[in-house]
């Protein structure tokens, strides 16, 4: 089946959506909800999580995972926001984790502050919360594929910060949206320059933006981006954006797509290419890889795309040798064997392509895909033409 956006099961509400049903009925469930019981932290913590479209059905793919602080407030938007992008192919699939906040002052702070606020310091425990209990748990619970992102928006941003500069290894990316800079006489700035004077070279990457914040906060803040001009070491990707419109509170939505957007950014195959041949689709997810730090496959949305292209240029035989391919490398895939059936049928090979609908309508029925009787049909229709 041809499709414009990836081939899944819709399951995803539109943004909008999300939250009107949010201020009208006041319920709505995005994600499941899981709690853990830490020996590090001493206490029971509350996470949730959201699955990709294509989680349920494709059993042999493995997901990259954004962690998201400040759960209760910050991973409904997220959530819908990455899915979003993700069916439009701005960036791949996600795992998102939304960690819900306990004290955030204890947790989100690297030192205490008394003549500010009392009961700071916590953020090594809760990084080894993170890195030793609750990262070892989604990996051992979802098929994660190792590529970890951290986002964080105010004091949450401040740990973002330091997560960055205490051990970068423990994320691919961080995101440190309206970051708080002024803890401890501008300790997240400070920590971060004395962390990349003593590093040659870091294969991160981070987003950093701001509010309307002016004062104090917008020096504090143009003095971490100044950081980031004049003291990043080699192979360390940045961005950062103000968002001067936008409150301390209210910027985190756009922020947050801006973010990922600029993670990934150029991970998008655009159709217009289509024309330059499937080795420069190859060659583009090669050098996204190569600038993520991360093997990106070519996705099956752009695979199907050559592959139909060629069928409609007469190319029947190297479009049925795309199908394959992605049958091959996405097996329980429903779209991936029904667009097969397709280009069997189009060269004329009615058994073998009653069979790739035949299995494609079994993968449509396991799953209980939404459009399964779509499936079921084209069976009914090869069959047909097969007895004829």
């Amino acid at each position: 089946m041809k499709v414009m956006y990836p081939m899944r099961t819709i399951s995803t509400i539109p943004l909008t959506l999300v939250f009107l049903a949010v201020s009208v009925f006041s319920q709505i469930t995005v994600g499941e909800s899981f709690e853990i019981n830490s020996n590090v932290l001493s206490e029971k913590r509350t996470y949730k999580v959201h699955l990709p479209e294509s989680y349920r059905w494709a059993k042999d793919r493995r997901y990259p995972v954004l962690y998201v602080l400040d759960g209760q407030t910050q991973f409904l938007h997220t959530a819908v926001s990455t899915e979003f992008l993700a069916r439009n192919g701005e960036i791949p699939e996600m795992i998102v984790v939304g960690i819900d906040s306990t004290v955030r002052v204890r947790d989100f702070t690297q030192t205490d502050w008394p003549e500010m606020w009392i009961g700071g310091g916590g953020a090594k425990n809760f990084k080894k919360f993170l890195s030793s209990e609750l990262i070892p748990e989604i990996d051992k619970s979802f098929r994660t594929n190792g590529f970890r992102a951290l986002s964080g928006h105010s004091a949450g941003g401040q740990f973002v910060l330091y997560c960055l500069t205490d051990e970068p290894s423990l994320f691919k990316a961080y995101m440190a949206l309206a970051p708080s800079l002024d803890w401890d006489n501008n300790l997240p700035q400070r920590s971060l320059e004395a962390s990349f004077e003593k590093t040659s070279g870091l294969k991160n990457f981070l987003y950093v933006a701001r509010s309307d914040d002016f004062g104090r906060p917008l020096e504090d803040y143009n003095k971490l981006v100044e950081t980031l001009k004049t003291k990043s070491p080699k192979g360390f990707r940045w961005f950062e954006r103000p968002f001067p419109n936008e409150t301390h509170s209210g910027m985190a939505l756009l922020a947050q797509i801006d973010a990922l957007r600029r993670l990934f950014e150029g991970y998008h195959f655009h159709n217009d290419d289509i024309p330059k041949g499937f080795a420069f689709a190859e060659e583009h997810f090669r050098k996204v890889s190569e600038t993520f730090g991360w093997t990106f496959p070519v996705p099956e949305s752009v695979v199907n795309e050559f592959a139909y292209e060629a069928m409609a240029q007469g190319r029947t035989d190297e479009a049925i040798v795309l199908f394959r391919r992605n049958v091959k490398e996405n097996p329980y895939s429903a779209n991936a064997w029904d667009s097969l059936s397709e280009g069997l049928e189009k060269k004329g090979d009615l058994k073998e392509a009653t069979d790739a609908a035949r299995k494609a309508a079994s993968l449509a029925k396991e799953f209980d895909l939404a459009n399964r009787d779509y499936y079921e049909r084209r069976v009914k229709e090869l069959e047909e033409k097969l007895n004829d």
